[in-house]
């Protein structure tokens, strides 16, 4: 009988040992991938941009706050944002954004390409991921100078060093110049992962040309030659010319996956932000039709509040249907913006782009077509607005009118503010600073974390404060 148990124990010792690799791999998630691909990471890089954007925090934390700052809505209820108490972090756009965009630049390389389609695939797809990088960058600079460039995205060094914010300018255009030379629209892009074009390479060329206009504009007063190098060679190589052009990431129809406003607005009923008197004022005084399609109304009239006063929300002019939509989508650059520039240009002498007249007038019917909005040869007979009568220099003049149009791209509109010197606004008697601010501060964790390298960037621009002019902001 001791012998037979013994033959049945030493069966089912064999048993186990043969199966020892499949009991163990019961602890393994199936559920959870361990692989992904160059196009996925592209995909959530523009989708964690685009929440970024187009966040609805009324907190001064981010590139969102700048909406508060430029005085395109205010907040009735928590004023932290419009009073610019500091509480900023960089860490989405180096962590989610620029990560992923990194990995997927990572992982696009390595793949072999086997015919010559395949090929001019994964240039495109690297050149696309380029030029999302340099945006994102891009957004970095404007808002804090000086920023970890050539040290960033390595997690395995906690304390990098802080770049010059002009060094690391010039280089995201050379960095952008190359990209468009690579593109190849003969070829195929990224396909359905393209969140924003559907794979069509074309439109990435001339994304990349117009944010080549944008970045040569916006320095053009600290380095008017590289400056207009870039506006001349983007203009060249072909920019937006309609609405259709337009780099957008739209939202879904989705609960799960909504325009950031809608989860604000209508899923938690939140009644903070409204018009501000700065921006009824002139909209006001221009009759200006847009209105309708950023505010309701209160009894017929369109009015606005004084940035960071405590007041009744049903007072004023609170954010109309369009915020209230699931599809909404975040602007990452437009035609009416390209048109301002060539406005600009035109003023500015650059060989091969005249009228600014023509340009400002297409800025602003680009804008009311976007809206869907009639009556844009009314509005710009107005003796207010027409280019040749408003009141004003040409800075004035386009400065105001693209402060109106930029509504659904505040750190646009505030980084514009910032080199136009228009629309003048005032910063309120409660904030902590006694200007608009003129950049953010660094991430205060920066101070504890990697001291040396903050210490030595606040002191390399002129101090870490909100009066600090970045290196374009010249006049």
């Amino acid at each position: 009988m001791k012998t037979i148990i013994k033959l049945f124990l030493m069966i089912a010792l064999f048993q186990c040992l043969s199966c020892a690799d499949s009991l163990t791999s019961l602890n393994d998630n199936t559920k959870d991938a361990t692989t992904t691909t160059g196009d996925m990471f592209f995909s959530n890089a523009l989708k964690d941009l685009a929440d970024h954007l187009g966040s609805t925090t009324y907190l001064a934390s981010g590139t969102a706050s700048a909406r508060l700052f430029v005085q395109l809505i205010t907040s009735v209820t928590y004023v932290e944002g419009v009073t610019y108490l500091k509480a900023f972090s960089w860490t989405p756009l180096y962590r989610d954004m620029l990560k992923d965009l990194d990995e997927s630049s990572r992982v696009i390389a390595a793949k072999e390409p086997l015919t010559d389609a395949e090929r001019i695939q994964k240039n495109n797809q690297l050149a696309i991921v380029e030029l999302m990088k340099v945006y994102v960058y891009e957004i970095l600079v404007e808002s804090y100078g000086d920023i970890p460039y050539s040290e960033a995205l390595d997690f395995e060094n906690v304390q990098p060093k802080y770049d010059d914010d002009r060094e690391v300018y010039l280089d995201l255009i050379n960095r952008l110049s190359a990209a468009i030379a690579n593109l190849d629209p003969s070829g195929a892009g990224f396909g359905a992962a393209d969140l924003v074009y559907g794979g069509n390479v074309a439109n990435w060329v001339k994304f990349g040309n117009s944010l080549k206009l944008r970045m040569g504009m916006r320095i053009m007063d600290a380095e008017p030659a590289v400056g207009t190098q870039a506006v001349t060679t983007a203009v060249t190589g072909g920019v937006f010319t309609s609405n259709e052009d337009n780099a957008l990431f739209t939202y879904l129809n989705d609960i799960n996956n909504a325009n950031p406003y809608y989860a604000f607005l209508v899923r938690q009923n939140l009644r903070y932000y409204v018009a501000t008197k700065p921006l009824m004022d002139y909209m006001n005084a221009f009759n200006d039709p847009r209105r309708g399609a950023y505010f309701y109304s209160v009894n017929g009239e369109y009015k606005g509040a004084v940035s960071a006063d405590v007041v009744p929300y049903n007072d004023y002019s609170a954010l109309g249907d369009r915020f209230r939509e699931m599809t909404l989508p975040v602007i990452f650059l437009d035609y009416a913006s390209v048109e301002f520039f060539l406005a600009e240009a035109a003023e500015r002498g650059i060989d091969g782009v005249t009228n600014a007249d023509e340009h400002y007038n297409k800025a602003i019917a680009a804008s009311f077509d976007y809206y869907d909005l009639d009556g844009v040869d009314e509005y710009l007979a107005q003796p207010n607005v027409n280019y040749h009568t408003a009141e004003g220099s040409w800075k004035q003049k386009i400065g105001i009118q693209k402060w109106i149009a930029l509504f659904e791209q505040g750190f646009e509109a505030w980084t514009e503010y910032r080199r136009l010197d228009y629309p003048v606004l005032k910063a309120p008697a409660a904030a902590f600073s006694d200007i608009v601010p003129r950049r953010f501060t660094y991430p205060i964790d920066e101070q504890s974390v990697n001291g040396t390298s903050y210490a030595a960037a606040a002191a390399a621009i002129g101090g870490d404060e909100y009066e600090t002019r970045l290196f374009w902001d010249v006049n």
